[in-house]
Formats: structure tokens, C-alpha cells, sequence
């Protein structure tokens, strides 16, 4: 929570999100004390601002979530990509709206760090993913030990779509539920034969930021907000 906390002070001129600050000589291994936030979860948004006389479907909440999620997005980009450390559990009685639009981000008893190749192979997968670039989507996954036993006629098109439903927000005009696992999936087309461990927490991360969309009644894509972040990772890596 500590070292989260300072990432996103020292990597912003404000921090997309509020992490409750630990209360000095008031920790063991049994007790953890850190400060209260004040706030709304963000499963009562809309009953939050129907009480203050806000139409929940109105132009001036679609805005108001707009940037929860924008902030919220951001953060996980530059924890995932930037430093590699990240909380790996947002689900939505982890995520309060304080003063409005401020999100803070709470429970981090469940974190992952992601090895440097790695980090950088998925930078790569964000900026073909946001350019709709089929050839350096393939080779990123190849990159990052992404292996398949069957490969579809159609095989770039299909780990494509297979990417984006693993790895990014966007929906198909018309869908609201989209899982890897369906029956419909590429994941049954192309037949994952590895898939590297650490990532497996950033696609659950995914896929919850991909319901938070899908609640708010928005559509968004986190690699097309992290492609400047996913670029600024590889140049800073000389790549």
C-alpha cells in the first residue's frame, strides 16, 4: 500500500487515485492501521446522485463517470506498466468515490509484480491492440510465451480477438457480457497450449474494469488510454 502510494505521487501531479495513508508505530503482523476515507462505493453511484437530484442516465453523470473511470484506468496503466507493481483485486467494494469524482482505491492484500520482460512484452500488446495491428499483436504474444497447440485458418484475427477480450475494456457495439471463456471465444479456436502465470492477475484486473464499463453504461478502451504509457515503457527500456 506504502510503495503504491508513493508510485502514483511521485509519477503525477496529482494522483488519479486516493491510497489510505498506514498510521505509523500502529502495525504488527496481526493489526494494520492506516486512515479512514470518507466515501461512497461505487456500486451506489447512481443512489448517491439521485439523492443529490442527478439524473443517473443524464449527460452530467455520463461525465461524472467518465472520469471515475478515466482516473481509475490511469492508475492501474501506470501500475502495471510503468512500475510493474499492482494492486490485483478491483472489484467494486474496493473502489469509493470521494468529493464527488475522487476514487480511492482500497485493500491491498492482494498485489502482483510483473518481471521486466514481461512488463514491457504486454507495453508492446497494449500499442498493437490500440492500433488494431494484427501482425504485432501475434508477435507480442509469441513475446511473452503465449503458445497455442491449434491454430484457425484465420489465425491473426483470432488471437487478435482473443487479445482484446483478455486484455482491453472494449466491447462490440450491442455487447454487454464478453469472457474469454465463452463458448464463442478464439481461446476455443486457437488452443492456448502456455500462458505466463503473472499475467493471469492482469487479466482478472481486466475483466473487472471491463464490468465497472459495462455498469456505468460507458464504452472505453484501457489500451487505447495506455498506448502513451505502454510507449513511454518501451522507450524508457530502449526499445
Amino acid at each position: 500500500m506504502e510503495r503504491i502510494r508513493e508510485f502514483l505521487r511521485v509519477s503525477n501531479k496529482k494522483p488519479p487515485v486516493m491510497v489510505p495513508r498506514v498510521i505509523p508505530g500502529m502495525i504488527s503482523r496481526e493489526v494494520l492501521v492506516m486512515e479512514f476515507i470518507q466515501g461512497t462505493p461505487i456500486m451506489n453511484l447512481s443512489n448517491e446522485m439521485s439523492k443529490r437530484g442527478i439524473d443517473p442516465a443524464g449527460k452530467l453523470a455520463a461525465m461524472a463517470k467518465q472520469k471515475i473511470l478515466t482516473d481509475l484506468t490511469l492508475a492501474y496503466g501506470q501500475m502495471i506498466l510503468k512500475d510493474g507493481f499492482f494492486h490485483a483485486d478491483p472489484h467494486p467494494g474496493n473502489i469509493l468515490i470521494c468529493n464527488n469524482t475522487e476514487v480511492a482505491l482500497l485493500d491491498y492484500g492482494q498485489v502482483k509484480e510483473m518481471p521486466e520482460d514481461l512488463r514491457l512484452a504486454y507495453a508492446n500488446l497494449v500499442i498493437a491492440m490500440a492500433d488494431d495491428d494484427l501482425l504485432r499483436t501475434k508477435e507480442s504474444l509469441s513475446e511473452f510465451g503465449f503458445k497455442t497447440w491449434s491454430i484457425a485458418d484465420n489465425e491473426l484475427e483470432e488471437l487478435f480477438q482473443l487479445s482484446l477480450r483478455m486484455f482491453d475494456t472494449r466491447l462490440p457495439p450491442g455487447v454487454t457480457v464478453l469472457s474469454p471463456f465463452a463458448d464463442d471465444s478464439s481461446l476455443n479456436k486457437v488452443g492456448v497450449e502456455s500462458f505466463p502465470e503473472e499475467l493471469f492477475s492482469v487479466l482478472r484486473t481486466i475483466q473487472l474494469l471491463r464490468g465497472l464499463t459495462v455498469g456505468m453504461g460507458l464504452r472505453f478502451s484501457c489500451a487505447q488510454q495506455w498506448k502513451p504509457i505502454a510507449e513511454e515503457a518501451l522507450l524508457k527500456a530502449g526499445r
